[in-house]
């Protein structure tokens, strides 16, 4: 085989003594034709040993027509979190006549995947991350061409810019609250906690280490989450509420000891409050209940979330300020590399959800 810039489906056809044709329809999911599942995995294997890669429609191939363009990775558009900072990314980004693209990926590997491997083979304005990624060394490899901004909390393997969230200060700053209110019983109710996720691990982190301040025992923490597939059962628009509704259900029902409840978001926290209403009980003065991200909805009067905000809308403009930055000085000296990175400090909002332990 002669040497190529890159691979094709003539190539892995001549590798493997098959038409080209077979292979063009294999790896293009072609409808309406079948072919045995070991002439189907020794193409794909093949494949992937080449290093074969999907070609890029010809409109995406020309530099400029993406060069101007934000992409913004995000895991849902449906919580109010991620359509905040969304909002901010895009209106801050017509001050530098960029344009924006969003993605959600419901935080499957697979997804994100895909659009890395297109991104690859484009020219883009920059990346924003909106949560940590699973495949960072992809992520790691778009740095070196453009600027990547993860905002949130940052996996230590990642190599490129980032404006953090230290969920961990966030969790203690809570715990620290409810204790002092003397709620020394409390449940922690999350959505699935993998190793992947670690905002949910660092902030049940900082709860734990304020529980070990004040002397009191883990025992007196109860941690409910549910796994991934019973997690995925949930329709994606209210997966978060009805997590926080159903777990809430539970400690009710087993007539839990806990005075208060964190969610480990607002969404979740909301799920958690309209189950305390429907067994009857009132807030707060049954159940003291809080979230984090201060999301809109958590203002509101029939509502009046305790939670912790860390400038959702003010991290989104960061991020493009950070991809702009680095664009301007990439044309003006690029002798140098550097790493950019921003931390908001948490700020506890207080409302009529927490009181006082009776």
């Amino acid at each position: 085989m002669g040497k190529r810039n890159r691979v094709t489906t003539r190539d892995i056809a001549e590798e493997l003594g098959i038409s080209q044709s077979t292979v063009s329809m294999i790896l293009s999911n072609k409808p309406n034709v079948s072919f045995t599942d070991e002439t189907v995995q020794k193409v794909k294997a093949k494949a992937k040993e080449l290093g074969y890669k999907k070609p890029v429609p010809k409109e995406l191939v020309q530099e400029k027509s993406l060069a101007n363009t934000i992409v913004v990775l995000c895991p849902m558009v449906t919580n109010g979190y991620y359509s905040m900072m969304m909002q901010s990314i895009t209106d801050h980004a017509k001050k530098y006549n960029y344009t924006v693209m969003t993605i959600s990926t419901g935080r499957d590997a697979a997804t994100e995947e895909i659009y890395l491997d297109l991104f690859s083979r484009v020219q883009l304005a920059g990346i924003i991350s909106l949560y940590p990624l699973s495949k960072i060394q992809k992520i790691n490899a778009l740095a070196k061409h453009f600027p990547v901004i993860s905002v949130g909390d940052k996996p230590l393997s990642c190599h490129f810019d980032s404006v953090e969230l230290d969920s961990r200060k966030q969790g203690h700053i809570m715990a620290n609250y409810l204790l002092s209110l003397g709620h020394t019983n409390i449940t922690y109710i999350s959505t699935p906690i993998r190793g992947k996720e670690i905002g949910r691990i660092h902030r049940l982190d900082g709860i734990k280490s304020s529980f070990r301040e004040y002397g009191i025992p883990l025992g007196h923490l109860t941690v409910l989450y549910q796994n991934q597939p019973a997690f995925d059962r949930y329709p994606l628009e209210n997966a978060e509420y009805q997590n926080g509704y159903d777990l809430a259900t539970r400690a009710l029902e087993e007539e839990t000891s806990s005075t208060a409840f964190i969610g480990n978001n607002d969404m979740a926290a909301f799920g958690i409050m309209a189950a305390i209403s429907d067994h009857g009980y009132r807030i707060p003065s049954d159940f003291s209940v809080c979230g984090f991200d201060n999301i809109t909805l958590s203002a509101m009067p029939q509502i009046s979330l305790t939670t912790i905000d860390h400038a959702s809308v003010r991290k989104g403009e960061e991020a493009v300020d950070m991809i702009h930055r680095k664009n301007t000085q990439k044309k003006e000296d690029s002798s140098r590399s550097y790493i950019m990175r921003l931390e908001y400090e948490p700020q506890l909002i207080v409302r009529k959800s927490t009181g006082r332990k009776c």
